[in-house]
């Protein structure tokens, strides 16, 4: 039998008939609800994805030839799938979380999938191919890849914080936090 159809242990229903509800950190807040990181991290993570279309390198020899993170993935550097598909799961894991305890258990893993393209981004900015007599690509660095890092940099301090402080209940909304009987300064459970 599902649990959700379970009747009420006794434990619940004496906290039922006492009026006892769910702390505010457990209450789910409502769907659209983009406060506490939620929103700007959703939205650092669609602009990381999409930056991952735009140009990162530029050659010029043999030809003129203008690469985004797309096409060096699809070609010769495979390991650069792992940035944009962190991008694209951070958006639902992200927007899928409705209460601030949710919140808080995933900032370690949206940490990491933010700074997946910090990392590819730097080892291709720290090790460039070596140019000599034989081989010469006149590979350079173009807006897409300082972009895709500095925003990778910025998704990873907003995952940080996703969820805002565990002490301050203050912004929200106000069918969760009118539901809050603890004292200033008591600590969660």
């Amino acid at each position: 039998m599902p649990l959700h159809q379970l009747p009420l242990s006794l434990d619940g229903e004496q906290e039922a008939a006492a009026g006892v509800v769910d702390p505010p950190e457990d209450q789910k807040l409502p769907l659209f609800y983009l406060r506490r990181g939620r929103g700007l991290l959703a939205a650092l993570a669609g602009v990381g994805l999409s930056l991952f279309c735009a140009p990162w390198v530029s050659l010029s020899k043999p030809d003129e030839v203008t690469l985004s993170g797309l096409d060096l993935a699809a070609t010769n550097a495979p390991f650069l799938w792992g940035g944009a598909v962190g991008w694209f799961l951070l958006i639902p894991l992200v927007l899928s979380r409705r209460t601030l305890n949710q919140m808080f258990g995933v900032r370690v893993i949206c940490t990491l999938f933010a700074l997946l393209t910090a990392g590819e981004t730097s080892m291709m900015l720290l090790r460039p191919p070596v140019e000599h007599s034989y081989f010469a690509t006149g590979l350079t660095y173009t807006w897409g890849i300082y972009a895709s890092l500095v925003i990778s940099l910025a998704g990873a301090v907003c995952a940080l914080r996703l969820g805002g402080s565990q002490h301050d209940l203050r912004n929200l909304p106000v069918h969760v936090a009118a539901k809050d009987t603890r004292q200033p300064g008591e600590a969660l459970h």
